[in-house]
């Protein structure tokens, strides 16, 4: 009977994780890292990397870790990320890239920065990002990407997030093109839309009032009547990332305790 590593097959991987200073980002590295996993953990906010670094290590000294401090909205910075990340663990193995941005803007709200920032930062970055780190797996003949959408990618979202449900539609489609692209090869291409989860970027600038509102509406049409826990979705993450998801690729994993049931 196989071990438990051995059904996992991450011991000694290398997974990056992009967005691992807060949220899923955060738990994800931290999971990955409890199954063995070394971790690239990357984010613009050194801080929090470095408390997410310690969280790691706390845990499990025997894995390496390394911060990656970058603004994923510029190609180049994505393109020299990947040359970066090599260079340092002479391999990249698993790759989840939780990193958004979403601001409220109605249809006739939006202008060219608020569409640049989003698109950028939540597709654009992704396909940078996957595309180079499926070519370094590629060369290894195994590898695992894991793109974080939304309901709002699949559903179209609420009238304020037009332009973040564009961008999360177009990861889905994106996530489809690179698991045919790169399936010959090992390697795996999935998205994951998780459960909302009350973190700055569910809360997004609102007022105490607004944010509360929302958080009584949520609560109210959750199939689960109770906030998600962020290692529950980060298992999810942990399974696409694993030798157990050998058939799983081009899939839509709702890792988002029953949003689909209530209309989302």
């Amino acid at each position: 009977m196989k071990s438990l590593d051995q059904l996992l097959g991450i011991k000694g991987r290398l997974a990056m994780v992009v967005g691992a200073a807060s949220g899923y980002g955060r738990q994800c590295a931290l999971t990955l890292a409890q199954a063995g996993a070394n971790i690239a953990l990357i984010d613009r906010n050194s801080e929090e990397l470095e408390k997410t670094q310690s969280m790691i290590l706390a845990g499990n000294p025997e894995v390496f870790t390394e911060i990656f401090e970058t603004d994923i909205s510029v190609v180049d910075n994505c393109d020299q990320l990947i040359k970066d990340v090599y260079q340092r663990f002479n391999q990249i193995d698993i790759l989840v890239h939780t990193a958004a941005v979403l601001q409220n803007r109605l249809p006739e709200e939006v202008d060219e920065e608020h569409w640049n920032t989003t698109i950028n930062v939540n597709l654009r970055s992704q396909f940078f990002i996957s595309r180079g780190a499926a070519k370094v797996m590629r060369e290894g003949k195994w590898g695992r990407i894991t793109n974080f959408i939304s309901t709002a990618g699949l559903s179209g979202g609420l009238p304020g997030s037009v332009i973040y449900g564009i961008s999360k539609s177009g990861a889905v489609a994106m996530t489809k093109n690179l698991a045919r692209a790169n399936g010959r090869d090992g390697v795996l291409v999935n998205a994951l839309s998780p459960a909302t989860l009350d973190t700055p970027l569910f809360r997004r600038g609102m007022k105490d009032e607004e944010l509360a509102e929302l958080k009584k509406e949520h609560l109210k049409i959750n199939a689960y009547g109770r906030w998600t826990r962020p290692e529950e979705v980060a298992a999810a993450v942990l399974f696409l990332s694993s030798e157990m998801s050998s058939t799983i690729t081009g899939h839509v994993l709702r890792a988002d305790s029953g949003a689909e049931l209530t209309g989302f």
